[in-house]
């Protein structure tokens, strides 16, 4: 079988001075305390600097019966998986096709399976990583247990790097989008994999070249396969979720465009964000939480514009 392999981003941003907002008291209903801790809290209003629009040429929606899953290429890391998938979605490649390998808390992986159609795009050498950069690269500020040095690009995706490697990386934490291959490390084409939870292992050995900034819930919510039985792919007669239309933002009447902002990652607000995760001050914990923070749990603060 080929290929086999792989909200708004949502992270619990608490209050550190003026950067950020919590929206709820923790500790003060058990409502409270699961929004707390598993939902994003909406930041209080910031200056426009802090934000950036992602480029609606970079900015994908894929369509389920769940609902729209918004996507942010990386084209600077990864050059050619990114032009390739937008060429594949101008193409209408992915319309009508399933997500069809689906196990939970590892991966969602779509495309077209056992298609001819795969003929027509021929493998691409791998992106898994790359010389040292001059890339803005925003530290997290701890140890990390895969990487010498983990931390962000000036974009926002989480990038690992190593000053004895001189190489660095983009890292599979949840909404990490890549190419699914075969063995070959250069055997990736169309069928494309987006991580439900994060698969840090995997770092390096396949090419990251997107994220998801929006929609993640719509994912979690993919029929599963069973990972004991042909490694997950759903078996028939059943097909998995379809793709009912996956489009390029920039495709689209500028209208009827969703626009994105990214909090920058060179900015104040950015630093209290990260460290509101870190230092867990709040009432609620009458035993205070070791102030470490993992890289695949802080998700860049991402707004909708409505």
């Amino acid at each position: 079988m080929p290929n086999l392999l792989t909200s708004i981003l949502a992270a619990a941003l608490l209050t550190v001075g003026t950067a950020c907002a919590q929206t709820g008291g923790e500790g003060s209903s058990e409502a409270a305390q699961s929004t707390a801790q598993t939902t994003a809290q909406t930041p209080a209003p910031l200056p426009a600097s802090d934000w950036r629009e992602v480029d609606p040429d970079d900015l994908v929606l894929i369509e389920t019966q769940y609902g729209t899953t918004a996507l942010e290429l990386n084209i600077s890391f990864a050059p050619r998986h990114a032009k390739r998938f937008r060429e594949l979605v101008r193409a209408g490649f992915y319309d009508g096709e399933y997500f069809y390998r689906v196990i939970d808390r590892f991966v969602a992986q779509a495309g077209v399976q056992h298609d001819e159609r795969m003929e027509g795009w021929p493998p691409l050498r791998n992106e898994n990583d790359r010389a040292s950069s001059f890339e803005p690269f925003i530290k997290l500020g701890n140890d990390d247990l895969f990487a010498q040095t983990v931390g962000h690009t000036g974009t926002g995706f989480a990038m690992a790097r190593d000053t004895e490697l001189a190489r660095e990386w983009l890292l599979h934490c949840p909404g990490a989008v890549a190419m699914a291959r075969d063995t070959d490390p250069d055997s990736g084409s169309t069928e494309f994999y987006i991580t439900l939870d994060a698969q840090r292992y995997l770092d390096r050995n396949l090419t990251i070249f997107a994220r998801v900034i929006d929609g993640m819930q719509y994912l979690q919510k993919l029929e599963r396969g069973n990972r004991a039985i042909e490694s997950g792919v759903i078996q028939p007669p059943r097909t998995g979720d379809e793709m009912r239309r996956v489009r390029i933002a920039s495709d689209m009447p500028e209208a009827e465009r969703p626009t994105y902002l990214v909090m920058r990652t060179r900015t104040d607000a950015f630093e209290a964000a990260k460290t509101a995760r870190r230092v867990r001050t709040a009432d609620f914990f009458y035993r205070t939480p070791p102030a470490v923070l993992d890289i695949c749990d802080f998700e860049v603060p991402v707004r909708k514009v409505e």
